[in-house]
């Protein structure tokens, strides 16, 4: 009788203890920065047609301050001067810090470009960084739009890679010469031809 009740007991405790439940902790939620991203895209629209920041890095550095610094903190950027432009110190900060990337952009993100100006096109490569721009929209046709300090003002700009050739498809903008150049080599000063990496906000 003992023997039985003993099985009993321990059938029991096995059972019970097949049936706790295990409690598995469920992963964070990912972090949305579609607020950050969308408040420095409507800062840097508030300066479109003007004239502020001065030229295309000025202009970045100028939103950066009223977005409480989304690229970089400005005292952090000295150490990254190669020669007096601070596109490409900026471009080098980023790189540092592996903030750079070249598909799938977003809106509020850094846009560069390379060898766009002749004082510097000698040393012609894809990190020779020469012009800088905010990205405002991305298109489902991959038409990217970028504001960006150009003729002496802020004024809007397109690149898309998969159209690279062609300033207009369908008459719609799609890339913004960034370049004058002969109606023989037009495609050639294209944004696509220029451009060298994203860089991401922090």
């Amino acid at each position: 009788m003992k023997r039985i009740y003993l099985l009993l007991l321990i059938t029991l405790f096995l059972l019970s203890g097949c049936t706790q439940k295990i409690a598995v902790e469920a992963p964070p939620p990912a972090y949305d920065d579609t607020p950050k991203r969308d408040a420095i895209v409507f800062e840097a629209l508030k300066y479109r047609g003007k004239k502020d920041g001065g030229d295309c890095s000025g202009f970045v550095s100028l939103v950066n301050q009223k977005s409480l610094e989304p690229y970089f903190q400005t005292e952090s950027l000295n150490a990254y001067f190669e020669d007096s432009r601070r596109s490409l110190a900026i471009y080098n900060l980023l790189d540092a810090q592996n903030r750079l990337y070249h598909e799938n952009p977003k809106i509020g993100d850094l846009i560069f470009f390379a060898n766009t100006v002749k004082k510097y096109a000698k040393q012609k490569s894809v990190d020779n960084i020469t012009h800088i721009g905010i990205i405002t929209k991305v298109e489902s046709d991959e038409t990217i739009h970028f504001i960006h300090h150009t003729k002496g003002r802020n004024l809007m700009g397109q690149m898309n890679l998969a159209h690279p050739n062609t300033a207009t498809l369908n008459n719609k903008p799609i890339n913004t010469y960034l370049e004058k150049c002969s109606i023989a080599q037009s495609h050639q000063c294209l944004a696509p031809a220029y451009f060298s990496a994203y860089g991401k906000i922090q």
